[in-house]
């Protein structure tokens, strides 16, 4: 019979990962006074900019109410901005503020420079394989 060690689980190992990716931006974002969650959601308003507020959540797989609070945090801080939809009065539009398009390269070479540094510990073939399997519990 085999004793009972948290380290055997898969989800153990996969929060472990986690965490020491959620310290590195921790750390990293302190100065800028942002936390992960909100490096995330800026990461995606980067990518499509002016967004519906429901397609940011899906993306982001969040449910409204953290993200309208993730969003007032952002907004006071200057990173975001909300506009009503012009096409749907029931909907809002998020975009980025000046703040945030003025850090875009930073924040860029953040999230690089962590990439890279778990790269260079599988070969190429591996980090695709890791990459495919994460996306694939994405999924789930």
């Amino acid at each position: 019979m085999s004793i009972f060690s948290p380290s055997q689980y898969i989800c153990f190992k996969l929060s472990r990962a986690m965490r020491k990716v959620q310290r590195y931006y921790e750390v990293n974002l302190a100065p800028l006074e942002i936390t992960t969650v909100q490096f995330y959601v800026l990461s995606s308003l980067w990518e499509t900019n002016g967004v519906k507020f429901k397609e940011l959540a899906q993306k982001l797989s969040m449910d409204g109410a953290t993200l309208t609070g993730i969003l007032d945090r952002l907004e006071r801080q200057g990173f975001v901005t909300r506009e009503d939809d012009p096409e749907d009065r029931r909907s809002l539009l998020v975009f980025l503020a000046d703040k945030a398009k003025l850090h875009r390269d930073e924040f860029r070479r953040l999230a690089e420079t962590l990439d890279n540094e778990i790269r260079d510990q599988f070969s190429s073939g591996e980090f695709a394989t890791l990459t495919r399997v994460l996306d694939q519990i994405g999924k789930s």
